[in-house]
């Protein structure tokens, strides 16, 4: 039987000094910072998409879409505080210029990586860096729907203890969350540095 060697056919490659057969297919195309960083523009956590980080992408859109909606829900009550609606309102820029810087440090990460895997000889197995793999989880994202589905009940079911404690407290509970956040990025960091 007698195969013609063309392009229909399977190139021979046993021949081939540079030919692993643990390594079939083309490495992993370099992902261009550039389009990641107008895909983040676009919509914040696009970016993360278009580079495979497709939860903590999904995490920075929830994000902004939770936030537009606590904008929109405090700006049309009656007796809406202002520090709260001003509050929500940095947050946004806040959140899209992080989500486009971080996937612009991820794309560096990430082509780096696989530099370093190509130098190496070994092969791409869809494991990323223990760094990586971490701020992949899914309990971030889990979190965030969690927090989102409480808050979209309690809002659209108004009831009388949740309207009394924002009326009475709101501002105390907003600076109380604060301080605590800051406590904790504090204690944090310190622990980092030692």
């Amino acid at each position: 039987m007698n195969i013609r060697n063309d392009r229909y056919s399977a190139p021979d490659n046993r021949l081939d000094p540079t030919f692993s057969p643990l390594m079939p297919y083309e490495p992993a195309a370099r992902k261009r910072k550039w389009l990641t960083g107008v895909l983040s523009m676009v919509v914040p956590g696009l970016g993360h998409f278009y580079l495979g980080l497709m939860q903590r992408g999904l995490f920075f859109m929830l994000l902004v879409v939770l936030d537009i909606f606590m904008i929109t829900f405090l700006a049309n009550q009656q007796n809406t505080s202002a520090p709260a609606v001003t509050l929500f309102s940095l947050c946004l820029p806040v959140v899209y210029f992080y989500s486009l810087f971080d996937a612009l440090q991820l794309t560096d990460r990430l082509n780096r990586y696989a530099e370093l895997l190509q130098m190496a000889g070994t092969a791409w197995e869809g494991e990323y860096p223990a760094s990586l793999q971490r701020m992949m989880k899914g309990t971030n994202l889990g979190i965030l729907l969690i927090v989102t589905g409480c808050l979209v009940f309690l809002v659209s079911k108004k009831p009388d203890w949740f309207s009394f404690l924002y009326n009475m407290m709101g501002s105390l509970i907003g600076s109380c969350v604060l301080i605590l956040a800051g406590l904790a990025m504090f204690v944090l960091d310190t622990r980092k540095n030692k």
